[in-house]
């Protein structure tokens, strides 16, 4: 490490996370891959998570940390800990999650023997509150192999799940997307802008644990506390729109992402079709679900994909 340069940066944005930072930091650090920055943005917490932070600082030279004075919002604050990194590697980390010690190396050693994976990720098993497995996810989406417009419809018909966002990725071709927008789902967003960048690889073991720590809220309740957590200064107006008009600016994103993505003419016309079915006409979906036989339908949305 000639120029003391990290291989990974782990970019932890942070809110009123002293119930579990503990553990995520203690989980972060016992990763048996040492060569990494571990940089933690605090969106001005009320609660004790800059004194936990502080001590920390003081047991672990890799650790930075950041007090915003206001809260930023998640989407400012996922893209600031990206900003403030400096490897050749990127990987988020949320204040209350846990890996597996071999979880870094794993992903690393992909990257490092196939160039064309820009993202790796692990199985991941869910939590709860005490650390107990509720059981593993359903996301196993592994695009190795596939052309670019193959590897983004595989992605926005399949994902079910954001986990694969808190994966190892390559920081060259991160700094290369629009990152995380203010939008209903940008996780999905900046996932299905990645995957026309390059392949997704998924080590296929539990090696994350996310934790379900939110409680059940019945769904114009959730969407609030979603558009506030996104961002608080827009929260408030962007509340006032329905379900259906907040997945259709996810829609819309998507469509700019392809729009501006390093593909050639027919497979932009592809993947635009492709997007138009997914998002613009989700819910006709949905009533057809009640009328058109499963087996059938799922055979009309291949078709339509392979146009």
């Amino acid at each position: 490490m000639a120029d003391n340069k990290p291989l990974v940066s782990i970019g932890m944005p942070v809110y009123n996370g002293e119930k579990y930072i503990r553990q995520a930091l203690d989980s972060l650090l016992a990763q048996d891959c040492a060569n990494f920055e571990l940089i933690i943005s605090d969106n001005a917490s009320k609660d004790g998570t800059a004194k936990i932070c502080r001590e920390y600082l003081t047991k672990d030279k890799r650790i930075r940390y950041y007090g915003n004075e206001t809260n930023l919002g998640a989407v400012a604050n996922f893209n600031r800990v990206f900003e403030l990194s400096n490897a050749k590697y990127f990987m988020w980390a949320a204040d209350h999650d846990l890996w597996h010690p071999t979880f870094i190396s794993r992903c690393v050693s992909v990257m490092e023997e196939d160039c064309s994976v820009v993202l790796v990720y692990a199985r991941t098993m869910l939590i709860d509150s005490r650390g107990c497995s509720l059981g593993l996810t359903s996301d196993q989406i592994d695009t190795r192999g596939l052309a670019s417009v193959e590897r983004y419809i595989q992605l926005i018909w399949n994902k079910r799940w954001g986990n694969m966002v808190y994966g190892v990725i390559r920081k060259e071709v991160l700094a290369e997307t629009g990152r995380f927008r203010n939008i209903w789902g940008p996780d999905g967003a900046l996932l299905a802008e990645l995957a026309l960048r390059g392949s997704f690889a998924q080590i296929d073991e539990p090696l994350f644990y996310r934790r379900v720590n939110r409680p059940h809220l019945e769904p114009e309740m959730h969407k609030k506390r979603v558009l506030y957590t996104l961002d608080p200064m827009t929260a408030a107006e962007k509340s006032q729109k329905s379900i259906e008009d907040l997945y259709r600016e996810l829609g819309d994103a998507h469509l700019q992402i392809v729009i501006h993505a390093p593909i050639n003419f027919l497979e932009k016309v592809r993947a635009v079709i492709t997007t138009l079915l997914r998002f613009r006409f989700r819910f006709a979906q949905r009533i057809a679900a009640h009328f058109i036989p499963k087996k059938l339908r799922r055979s009309i949305l291949l078709r339509l994909q392979r146009l």
